[in-house]
């Protein structure tokens, strides 16, 4: 039973996994299929899961949330910082690592204060700052992870790249809950967590090391050893925070998209769609609104020649933006707010579409122009 449910509570990783086989159906599995499945990806995703679970364990991110907050005694500027953390933490530690951990912080902050009705406001804008924030680095995003291996890219190639995505994103981010919030007068009432000093510095340490591959000076193979190393030795539990499905999701996809790089057919129709900057772009814009972007950027850079790179990097992370599926970190904060607000869902949506679309758009022109 057990077995099923680790199968059927993720749809995206059970269509992946199903889509998977049937492309095994058509086209024979050989070697290269097994090759077409990037380690160091799913390497360095495991390895930076441990390292977050660790780090989210030991209380570092509430602690410097809480710590943050208690600074300033009014709605706006609570609903600011919590935002803005949000932002910058997803620099480093993947989108959705980051609102797992915060957007239940914020909840607490909110109902402590008595502001609930600010909440959804608030996690909305949290949202679009971890899938923004998270857009400038290769370690911010799963497919952030995945396109930087890929196209074997310089960090600061990379960073190159995102840069006027985020730097667009947090001036809008910032108007926006200047306005959306008032400047009302709270006074937060929270208690400050504990640090786990032990397991803080185990998190850090595979942390750095996973840095270290990610800057390529160290083969991936280092930070698996390391993570599974201080994981078996100090803290077992870790490895079930770790999110197996996602792993295995992006195999699927490397197997469905190396068998469907074979089929002449798609290969002739990818030629026509994936042949200039404007179209990768709107591609990678476009696809992420209906698989979401870590799927569309596995799906895509098989058939996207290296040159056009830059314009598959910024079109799926820009693709966060638009429908609530466009980034997968995105559905855990609606699950956060159907749990708390059960009434709200459809509210949460329609506000959170409308907003997202407005931020695609302008961050879309931004972008354009600069490039």
């Amino acid at each position: 039973m057990k077995v099923l449910q680790f199968f059927w509570r993720d749809k995206v990783f059970l269509i992946a996994l199903v889509l998977a086989l049937l492309s095994l159906a058509f086209f024979q599995p050989t070697w290269a299929t097994l090759g077409a499945i990037n380690h160091d990806v799913v390497i360095i995703m495991f390895s930076l899961m441990i390292a977050v679970a660790a780090m989210s364990e030991a209380n570092l991110f509430s602690k410097i949330a809480i710590f943050l907050t208690s600074k300033v005694f009014t709605i706006r500027y609570v609903g600011l910082i919590i935002v803005l953390s949000t932002f910058f933490l997803g620099m480093w530690v993947t989108n959705d690592a980051v609102l797992l951990t915060l957007v239940p912080f914020t909840l607490i902050v909110m109902k402590q204060t008595e502001s609930e009705r600010y909440s959804l406001t608030i996690v909305i804008l949290q949202t679009f700052a971890a899938n923004m924030g998270s857009a400038l680095t290769p370690m911010g995003d799963p497919q952030n992870i995945y396109l930087y291996q890929f196209y074997d890219l310089t960090f600061a190639e990379f960073v190159g790249a995102t840069l006027p995505i985020t730097l667009s994103a947090f001036v809008m981010i910032v108007a926006a809950t200047y306005f959306l919030l008032p400047n009302s007068f709270i006074k937060p009432v929270l208690v400050a967590p504990k640090i786990d000093r032990r397991e803080l510095t185990v998190g850090m340490l595979v942390f750095i090391v996973v840095l270290l591959v990610i800057l390529r000076f160290i083969p991936s193979y280092y930070a698996f050893g390391v993570a599974l190393l201080m994981g078996l030795c100090f803290y077992p539990r870790l490895f079930r925070k770790v999110d197996y499905q996602l792993l295995l999701t992006f195999v699927a996809f490397f197997i469905l998209t190396h068998n469907l790089s074979q089929w002449q057919f798609l290969r002739n129709l990818s030629a026509s769609l994936l042949d200039g900057r404007l179209k990768v772009y709107l591609s990678g814009l476009g696809f992420s609104q209906f698989i979401s972007n870590v799927p569309a950027a596995v799906l895509l850079s098989t058939f996207t020649d290296k040159l056009y790179w830059r314009y598959l990097v910024q079109g799926v992370n820009v693709g966060a933006m638009g429908s609530i599926i466009g980034s997968l970190a995105s559905l855990i904060t609606l699950k956060f707010v159907i749990r708390e607000f059960p009434r709200q869902g459809g509210i949460y949506i329609k506000t959170y579409t409308f907003l997202s679309v407005i931020f695609m758009l302008i961050i879309s022109g931004v972008i354009w122009m600069v490039n």
